[in-house]
């Protein structure tokens, strides 16, 4: 292995979590690299927006040294909340009352929203030139017989097994390969053979523009400051701003209670025969096959409703929801981990993912700085991995049974209320 001050450390996945880690390492003095598949930070929609919680992620962004420009971009007014009943009784609308006057008060929850592009967008800002490998997806890692050290085997090189990649600088070897890639992991199968299962829930995800929400009053109203969430048992609608001026919607549906079950097809959730027909048929840009998923997944929701989310017409896909197994663990091998949902992907029905995530990504950044700056090795990478997975495990366990039990409440009997009930101060499920 390198010396301590010169290791080599490899990041799977420019999202969030792995360049909360990049940042808080070099905001430390150590270097490290980052690996992604995306052409560049822009290559795709990067979802929606996302609430950074004080005693977490923000804590993340305090060791980044980011935090002054996390405020900047943060907007405390994106937690003011509607909760709607599917024939529009409005049970909560905290757009009645103030906007906090800054989030370093204690106003508010403490959990300022900001859109994901931005808030990535801050950690690739504080980063060096050239840290990031855009456009270099890896297919794999290899250990490196005789060592603890392990290479990269990149996307398009021969069979994804490293052919092609064994005189690319960029393949290695690296002292950490640390995977934070997401749901479809190419890093987690050199730890387990676990796979994400089903969660039951898909989606239909679309947006409006900033422009053609200004020209839509009733649907900016209907949304307020931050987000609106409509609920009714087995369907979960929220609407959320942007800070762009732009508007997102999720309308959900729960297609079983069970985890792990097979995953519907589009014919089969707009109650359509799928018999020899394919996916790509089906365009959800046409305004008629929106309408037909609202009309059969949400035909009991007031019309003023399915016509606020009828209206956001870019950028429309289907999304269903996965989740790794609660409480998952692996026997730990030197000189690789997970971190984010590459080691503990939950649903998002409990707002906690990304701050665990990047919980993570201050813990190992920690764990990492202290070896790097003792002068005794002692248990070496190995211990300092396991004493760090050891933490995640706990951590993470927790925030998925959270999630879980929270997509129970939300799409269960009476969730609408209960939801309510917990906004005003009551106990979170169990």
């Amino acid at each position: 292995m390198a010396s301590s001050t010169q290791l080599k450390i490899a990041i799977v996945g420019a999202g969030p979590v792995g360049l909360s880690l990049a940042a808080i390492l070099h905001h430390r003095g150590i270097k490290s690299v980052v690996f992604d598949r995306d052409s560049s930070a822009t290559a795709r929609s990067q979802g929606g927006t996302l609430d950074i919680h004080a005693d977490s992620g923000q804590r993340a962004l305090t060791a980044a040294g980011l935090l002054p420009a996390f405020r900047e971009k943060a907007r405390p007014e994106g937690e003011a909340t509607r909760l709607v009943k599917k024939d529009g009784t409005v049970l909560l609308d905290e757009n009645d009352q103030p906007p906090p006057p800054s989030i370093e008060g204690e106003d508010g929850r403490g959990r300022p929203e900001i859109d994901r592009r931005d808030l990535k967008d801050l950690f690739i800002n504080a980063l060096p030139e050239g840290t990031i490998r855009w456009g270099k997806g890896v297919a794999s890692v290899s250990p490196v017989p005789g060592s603890e050290q392990w290479t990269l085997n990149f996307l398009g090189s021969g069979d994804g097994s490293g052919s092609g990649t064994e005189h690319d600088p960029d393949a290695g070897p690296y002292d950490l390969v640390l995977g934070a890639d997401g749901a479809w992991s190419r890093v987690r199968p050199a730890l387990t053979h676990v796979k994400p299962l089903y969660a039951g829930v898909s989606a239909l995800d679309t947006r409006i523009s900033a422009q053609d929400l200004e020209r839509r009053p009733a649907v900016a109203q209907f949304i307020g400051r931050g987000s609106c969430m409509v609920i009714a048992e087995d369907r979960f609608a929220p609407l959320m701003r942007h800070g762009d001026g732009s508007a997102r919607a999720y309308a959900c549906v729960r297609v079983s209670p069970e985890v792990g079950g097979p995953v519907p097809s589009a014919w089969t959730l707009l109650d359509l025969d799928s018999e020899g027909k394919s996916e790509s048929e089906i365009d959800w840009a046409d305004e008629a096959v929106r309408r037909r998923f609202l009309d059969v997944k949400f035909g009991d929701f007031k019309q003023e409703i399915r016509e606020h989310i009828l209206a956001m017409a870019e950028e429309p896909m289907l999304r269903h929801y996965y989740m790794l197994p609660v409480g998952l663990r692996w026997e730990g091998r030197p000189g690789v981990s997970l971190l984010g949902d590459a080691a503990h992907l939950m649903t998002p029905f409990a707002g906690v993912g990304v701050n665990i995530g990047m919980m993570d990504a201050l813990e190992l950044a920690e764990g990492i700085v202290g070896f790097v700056g003792a002068e005794e090795k002692g248990e070496g990478l190995a211990g300092m991995l396991r004493r760090y997975e050891e933490g995640m495990w706990e951590r993470s366990r927790k925030g998925a049974e959270l999630t879980a039990n929270m997509m129970g409440v939300v799409f269960g009997p009476g969730g609408a209320e209960a939801v309510a009930e917990m906004m005003a101060g009551g106990v979170p499920p169990e």
